[in-house]
């Protein structure tokens, strides 16, 4: 085994193959790989083994498979994806997800990063990404610009390096661990909880470092502490006037130093970040062409926030964003017409919209609701009633053809859903008592 700082004649480990290195932290080197076996490009991860002490060494193999064990179960496009972990010869290894990208903070300038739109756009992801963390129970407990991969011509985003990572519920926990400068003020105070609050306190710090260059806690150790548990940083105006005033009101609520006070969740951070961007947008729009983003973004909260879709998890939201569509449609515009044969199904997601049987009004539905669910059973279905538009009206459709692209999850999912709505409808029609138990037996 080499014994080199960057072992240049590292050929080999386990059955990758060693090409080139790609990446170096303070503890450990990133090479690109080949894996032959499965024939695909790789990142491996490994220690440094001539700077590195025995006891440091260590702690890193431990979080190579604390990574794997957390992030190993993980498929989502904003987190680079785990591939395999091991030992050959002595020296422990990380297999993962080759990004053709770099590390967030490669991107700044003295200044940051210049276009504020380009960095709520990278936040955003990071929301999306915790979002889906958080859903399954994990605190990432290292969020900085570092662990965010980053290509910008490709607009793409991976959260990266779950080595401290653990569940909500564990009770082992190494409270300084993380990097000091992104640290909450919990992390000091044993009276207090590390929990998802901490990571988007992290992502406060980094969007602050993205628009401004600079930490918003900064010196040594001692200095950094006490910054973090009783001083504001520098306010974003101060250093960078040209920043809108809400997205120094959203940098400002998620590094507040109270729980109470921040983000409490991930969704809400990544839903004011989608307000703002809307509203930059809309003011471009005076000037030059405006730039929309996808619909898995743009609508993402709106579907997460929807108790319509509460059995399903958030990558199956993205999945199902993927596959259909989003409208606007002027006000009086006839959705749905009574007695037409369709196979849509509609979020109404932002205005209102009149239903009507047999030319009465019968019913007003608000942002959020949505109808024609009965198409999503695969089958043409005859309306029964009309939908009309009332003022502008922004719609996600979706043909019950296209259900079938789905995974087998985000269908047992969708059924579940039309199975509780069919019980809710049962029972307002007949009086009777239906409860639908969430992952067990009807009981009426």
């Amino acid at each position: 085994m080499p014994t080199g700082k960057y072992m240049s004649n590292f050929k080999t480990i386990g059955r990758y193959k060693i090409e080139e290195k790609i990446g170096e932290g303070s503890y450990g080197l990133v090479f690109r790989g080949q894996d032959p076996l499965l024939q695909r490009d790789v990142a491996i991860k490994v220690a440094k083994i001539n700077t590195n002490s025995p006891e440091e060494t260590q702690e890193l193999a431990k979080a190579f498979y604390n990574e794997a064990q957390i992030a190993g179960n993980f498929t989502h496009t904003n987190i680079v994806t785990v591939f395999d972990v091991g030992r050959d010869n002595g020296m422990d290894y990380l297999v993962m997800e080759l990004v053709p990208g770099r590390p967030l903070d490669d991107y700044f300038s003295d200044t940051g990063i210049e276009s504020v739109e380009e960095c709520i756009d990278i936040i955003h992801k990071c929301c999306v990404a915790l979002d889906f963390v958080h859903f399954h129970g994990i605190i990432h407990r290292d969020i900085k610009p570092g662990n965010i991969i980053y290509n910008r011509p490709q607009g793409l985003v991976k959260l990266t390096d779950f080595g401290i990572s653990h569940y909500l519920e564990s009770k082992d926990l190494v409270t300084n661990a993380g990097t000091l400068a992104y640290m909450a003020p919990e992390h000091f105070l044993e009276a207090r909880d590390i929990t998802i609050l901490t990571d988007i306190f992290a992502l406060g710090c980094t969007m602050y470092k993205m628009l401004t260059g600079k930490r918003p806690f900064d010196g040594n150790s001692k200095t950094l502490v006490n910054q973090i548990l009783y001083e504001a940083p520098t306010p974003l105006w101060g250093l960078r006037p040209d920043i809108p005033d809400d997205i120094c009101e959203i940098v400002e609520k998620a590094m507040a130093k109270q729980d109470a006070d921040r983000y409490q969740s991930a969704l809400e951070f990544a839903a004011d970040l989608i307000m703002a961007h809307n509203k930059i947008e809309l003011e471009k729009t005076q000037s030059r062409k405006s730039v929309s983003w996808p619909p898995e973004l743009q609508y993402y909260t709106n579907f997460r926030q929807n108790d319509w879709f509460r059995y399903f998890s958030p990558d199956q939201i993205q999945q199902l964003l993927q596959i259909g569509s989003v409208k606007i449609v002027p006000d009086g515009y006839a959705i749905i017409t009574e007695g037409e044969v369709s196979q849509e199904f509609f979020l109404l997601i932002e205005g209102q919209v009149m239903v009507m049987k047999k030319g009465v009004n019968i019913s007003l539905l608000e942002s959020g609701a949505c109808f024609g669910d009965t198409s999503l059973l695969g089958e043409t279905t005859q309306r029964t009633a009309s939908v009309k538009a009332i003022g502008s009206v922004t719609l996600w459709i979706i043909d019950s053809n296209k259900i079938e692209s789905l995974s087998a999850e985000n269908r047992a999912s969708l059924f579940k859903t039309l199975l509780g709505v069919s019980m809710e409808r049962l029972e307002e029609l007949t009086g009777d008592v239906a409860t639908f138990i969430e992952g067990s037996d009807l009981q009426i």
